[in-house]
């Protein structure tokens, strides 16, 4: 915007790339996160098909879609650990997003506003949440490909470049083959973008071509759909958390996911508001149709994207459908992350002399600061197997990472070591059930059984934090089976799994195979 940036260091490119680090070197930890979605990463990657089915709700619009996975595959040919390679992926996504931020602003907004900008995004709470509390490879592809599709027309309308426009074709159908719910948003939002900013029809018409084309892609998948996994309108934001300092997401109010920020940022609202005032107060400002069109745009849509998470949207929801397209009302924040961004960068070229020193490194340092509370994860040494051992429930809520039976004669007994997690909030104080059975005619009659608390009293299901790791042993006694003569020579078969103790109903083992896991002895 200015020509005097022509002829300064891109100090604003290297902001993004060099100080990007600190918001993924979390990635960079041994280990992984345990996120709200668990090990479904990993297991997908080592086994990819066109939507992910492994302890996961295989979904056309709410899943997540073969694209997410496909760079996993050349580092998991090499011999890279899963897990390794998952966190390299969501350390690429941050720094892609970053940079395709900055390459949307750079071209009219100069490097300042634009390394800001990017450097911002990257450290945007709902950003670092969706890696490292919820841990969604799906939702972080999105935060990618959706700020390099933004850049893509930016430069295509300045350019008419055929690398601009096949960039922004990829970018579409890569989200509609990651994630169509959040894809079909994107695409409308891009749409608008191209119309109303940009001006350029051409523009507007190559992304809703891409976007039909994407959609075109998936009518194969078509009966690959599920209910919901969750209540979509029970986990609507409330209005106080988006300026909410802490994780904490006041855990007494029901349906909500522990621990998940939905707040905006300190830097990005305060810088948000400078730039809309300093646009408003500016009469320089106003009549520029740059900044008229771009600010104007970024506003109306993070205020919109944002309102659409609150619970008043809840009729714009029902009326259209469109909650079918999302597991969660609040995974509209996630688009209005970029627009966000760079309105609260434009600071730096709405008043240059925020673009000098030491005003704009202040700036760079105040965006660090306001973001440090977020950057933090909690990681485990737990080394998931290539696959889950089984699922349990409707929606694969519970997921078996590991289960060992060991049997001892003195005294005669079973042991049960289970390791778990859960993928969503559990309704429900489940039991579990662990029986030892003998084959006894056409069936198998059951000698000795252990129904108790997944873990104990202390820690019921419903507490367990998504994501989190568990374990437990269960011990069988079967000394009145072997006085009873129950156990010489017999091959014994133990059975466990997970049951509504109000009413006995057992949880469903792997979508519905079976209602109990087996496990065979002596």
């Amino acid at each position: 915007m200015n020509s005097r940036d022509t002829y300064r260091p891109r100090v604003g490119f290297w902001v993004v790339l060099i100080l990007g680090v600190f918001a993924w070197a979390p990635a960079a930890y041994p280990g992984y996160w345990q996120g709200l979605e668990g090990f479904t990463p990993v297991f997908n990657a080592l086994q990819p098909g066109t939507i992910s089915t492994l302890a996961a709700d295989a979904d056309l619009w709410r899943g997540t879609g073969s694209a997410a996975y496909i760079l996993a595959q050349p580092f998991l040919m090499l011999g890279l650990p899963a897990t390794a390679t998952i966190r390299f992926l969501f350390a690429f996504l941050l720094v892609i997003g970053g940079l395709s931020v900055y390459a949307w602003m750079a071209p009219r907004w100069g490097d300042r506003a634009a390394g800001l900008a990017g450097f911002l995004y990257m450290l945007l709470p709902p950003v670092l949440a969706t890696v490292y509390v919820r841990g969604s490879l799906a939702d972080a592809w999105i935060l990618a490909l959706l700020p390099l599709a933004l850049a893509a027309i930016a430069y295509y309308g300045l350019t008419v470049s055929p690398g601009a426009a096949a960039a922004l074709v990829v970018s579409i159908l890569w989200m509609w083959r990651t994630q169509a719910g959040l894809a079909l948003l994107a695409t409308v939002l891009l749409v608008l973008y191209a119309l109303l900013v940009e001006r350029n029809r051409i523009a507007g018409l190559v992304v809703a071509v891409s976007g039909v084309a994407g959609f075109v892609s998936l009518i194969p998948l078509w009966s690959i759909q599920r209910p919901a996994p969750v209540d979509f309108f029970a986990h609507f934001v409330y209005a106080f958390q988006l300026g909410d300092n802490g994780w904490t997401v006041a855990p007494s109010i029901p349906g909500w996911q522990d621990e998940f920020p939905f707040q905006l940022g300190f830097a990005a609202l305060a810088l948000g508001v400078l730039a809309l005032w300093l646009w408003l107060s500016r009469a320089e400002n106003r009549s520029t149709t740059t900044y008229r069109a771009f600010l104007g745009f970024a506003a109306i849509g993070t205020i919109t994207l944002v309102l659409l998470s609150l619970n008043p949207a809840g009729f714009f929801w029902r009326i259209t459908g469109l909650h079918r397209m999302l597991t969660y009302p609040w995974q509209t924040l996630l688009l209005a992350m970029p627009l966000l961004a760079a309105l609260a960068g434009s600071v730096p070229a709405l008043l240059p002399q925020l673009s000098r020193v030491p005003y704009w490194p202040a700036l760079v340092g105040l965006t660090l600061l306001a973001s440090y509370p977020y950057l933090r994860t909690d990681f485990t040494q737990y080394a998931p197997p290539d696959r889950p051992y089984a699922t349990l429930g409707g929606h694969n809520e519970i997921v078996l990472l590991e289960a060992f039976l060991e049997e001892s004669t003195d005294p005669p007994g079973a042991q049960l070591d289970v390791v778990w997690q859960t993928r969503y909030p559990l309704a429900t104080d489940y039991s579990i059930f662990f029986q030892a059975q003998v084959e006894d005619g056409d069936g198998y009659r059951s000698i000795a059984q252990l129904d108790m608390p997944p873990h104990g009293e202390a820690l019921p299901p419903t507490s367990w934090r998504p994501g989190e790791i568990l374990e437990y042993r269960y011990e069988l006694d079967l000394a009145q089976a072997a006085a009873a003569g129950d156990l010489s020579g017999q091959e014994l078969r133990y059975i466990f799994g997970y049951y509504d103790w109000r009413d006995g109903v057992r949880l469903p083992v792997d979508g519905g195979i079976d209602d109990k896991l087996i496990f065979y002895g002596r």
